[in-house]
């Protein structure tokens, strides 16, 4: 249950609520030029989001299944695991994905059901629903587009959607309308922690903002944004940035940091 948005102005801003119970979350630096957050779950960690240097964005977040988009074999199926991973590789480029969306059929992998929001700068954008219809950016009337955990129909008024998240949609794509003239990383921190769940059994575990035009992540942990931290694809390193009493710094690499160490700080 997560809230994620991207808005095309005159940078790209990407914001993301991880929404998931507790449990060990880490981020790691895969292939020195992504930057991915992975859950653990029986035992494994999984990639739940992620973005890469040249600043593609891509989540995976729960939806209803739907018999068309379960795993299946076939010459035009591509998971949705592995689109993941070729995305943030930049084996296909954003630019093209429009139409490898319409070639291929995407798939969920066995025993889940996400589907996915695709973001990039120069407004490659995509709603990816396994088994639905999937959306690039020009299907939407703004320059933003927002994606909770209900299936996503590109004629649907953002004060009439319906299913798990609506209310934090209409939440962010409120807010979106109103600010995005004049929208900077503390606007994006205001739709996010406007958006948070604090009960239930998906409290909010980390927000972050990407500006990927300045190769940089802003971040908070689990609704407090007092506290900000900043990752930066120039260094490859996690710092304090905004509420610390004390400076500190974290060189990433693939073994990744617990974000249980990074609350220490």
């Amino acid at each position: 249950m997560c809230t994620s948005f991207a808005l095309h102005a005159e940078k790209t801003y990407i914001g993301m609520n991880f929404d998931i119970s507790d449990r060990p979350i880490k981020m790691a630096l895969i292939k020195d030029n992504q930057l991915i957050i992975f859950q653990k779950e029986n035992g494994s960690f999984f990639p739940a989001f992620g973005l890469n240097r040249n600043g593609t964005f891509m989540n995976l977040l729960m939806v209803d299944p739907n018999e068309n988009g379960k795993y299946r074999r076939g010459k035009n199926c591509v998971h949705i695991m592995k689109l993941f991973d070729d995305v943030l590789s930049e084996r296909i480029e954003v630019s093209s994905l429009n139409d490898y969306l319409t070639e291929k059929k995407i798939v969920n992998v066995p025993n889940y059901s996400v589907h996915s929001m695709i973001a990039g700068i120069d407004r490659h954008s995509f709603v990816v629903e396994p088994g639905r219809e999937n959306l690039s950016l020009d299907s939407f009337d703004q320059d933003f587009m927002v994606l909770t955990n209900f299936p996503f129909e590109a004629d649907q008024y953002y004060n009439e959607v319906s299913g798990d998240g609506s209310d934090r949609y209409q939440k962010a794509y409120h807010s979106l309308l109103n600010c995005k003239e004049s929208f900077q990383v503390n606007e994006g921190f205001s739709i996010l922690e406007g958006t948070i769940q604090t009960e239930g059994d998906y409290p909010t575990q980390l927000s972050m903002i990407s500006v990927p035009e300045e190769q940089v992540i802003y971040f908070t942990l689990k609704g407090n944004f007092n506290k900000i931290f900043m990752f930066s694809f120039h260094d490859n390193q996690i710092q304090t940035h905004i509420g610390f009493e004390f400076s500190n710094h974290h060189s990433l690499s693939k073994k990744g940091i617990l974000l249980s160490e990074l609350e220490s700080w």
